[in-house]
């Protein structure tokens, strides 16, 4: 009898955690799909340097160029917050036992009206402890969030994630903060219009040229 109730326990709990399931999950499964697609053509390569998060990753097309002679895997999808990148992390970075990760979010994460920059930074700490725990030698870096001018109504949100961002690096460390947001501000303090797109949020060739020297030097270190 007694195995009896624990059987039906046990088919409760696992009904509750099959329907409980992480509602932004179905929005990346095309995108997820793709990656282990081009594994499977191509090979998993070991000891990457590892690209992950929003769409600032997704359209660096030329990332491989841009870093020769480094084994460079991007991992990015578009519209993501930091969140998703948690969900699949068993997908997006444990399967390459990166020697380098780094991480760019929080452009999407705090536009969002229920989410704290407390909360932002709390993902920032799960997923770099995540990293750590699976990949202990591999050094993390964490790229601020960049001042896309369509977006200047969250900017005080954003420059609290990258402080918050820059003193956690500067006690752990593993962890790197690369300040791409005053590297985007012209001399008057306003965002550098000329490196993004019409669309005033995604970048163009200068930006990423911009964000190429930028990264290059902790990346080659």
């Amino acid at each position: 009898m007694k195995k009896f109730y624990l059987a039906i326990i046990f088919l409760l709990i696992y009904g509750i955690t099959s329907f409980a399931q992480y509602p932004r999950a179905e929005l990346w499964k095309e995108d997820i799909r793709s990656f282990a697609i081009e594994d499977s053509l191509y090979g998993r390569p070991k000891d990457v340097v590892l690209f992950i998060g929003s769409s600032t990753f997704t359209r660096w097309t030329t990332i491989k160029e841009d870093f020769p002679g480094l084994n460079v895997i991007n991992r990015g999808f578009g519209g993501s917050v930091l969140t998703d990148v948690i969900y699949y992390y068993d997908e997006v970075v444990r399967p390459y036992h990166p020697s380098q990760v780094v991480i760019y979010e929080g452009d999407n994460d705090l536009i969002e009206p229920t989410k704290s920059v407390e909360e932002f930074f709390e993902d920032i700490i799960t997923i770099t402890r995540l990293i750590h725990i699976h990949f202990p030698e591999a050094g993390i870096i964490l790229v601020s969030i960049k001042p896309s001018p369509s977006r200047a109504q969250f900017f005080p949100k954003y420059t609290q994630a990258n402080q918050l961002m820059k003193a956690y690096a500067e006690k752990t460390a593993y962890i790197d903060f690369v300040d791409i947001w005053s590297a985007m501000l012209k001399a008057d303090g306003m965002p550098n219009e000329d490196l993004f797109l019409h669309d005033m949020l995604h970048m163009n060739e200068k930006g990423y040229r911009l964000w190429t020297d930028a990264l290059k030097v902790h990346l080659q270190k």
